[in-house]
């Protein structure tokens, strides 16, 4: 999916059935233009994300992964829905020569229905 404004493209990410099932989806590669960044594209990229995969696709649950010190990132996802799910072993990624664990959240269609009940 890519978001665009009046200026062009602002950002996008790819959504991906997991290992063949239609049920689970995966968001990744999300990526806000670091000039429109602190805007709400993002947020508003993954909301209508979840709307495409819960009520057009069918699916059960989106899962997302984020790089523990990408902060404003997790804190994004959280604030539509998605919960941090308890593991005691993490993946880790090298980028840049530095390593960092990945944190992995998850959406189900019943805690996107509840979490937009309250808005």
């Amino acid at each position: 999916m890519t978001a665009f404004d009046d200026s062009g493209v602002v950002g996008h990410f790819i959504m991906r059935y997991i290992n063949g099932n239609n049920k689970i989806l995966r968001f990744g590669w999300v990526i806000v233009d670091d000039t429109q960044r602190g805007k709400g594209y993002g947020k508003q990229m993954l909301e209508l994300g979840l709307k495409y995969a819960f009520e057009i696709s069918g699916v059960e649950k989106v899962t997302i992964g984020v790089f523990e010190n990408n902060i404003p990132a997790y804190k994004c996802y959280k604030s539509i829905g998605f919960n941090e799910i308890a593991t005691d072993c993490y993946e880790t990624e090298t980028v840049n020569g530095e390593e960092s664990k990945i944190i992995e959240l998850e959406i189900t269609k019943s805690d996107y229905i509840n979490h937009n009940k309250r808005k």
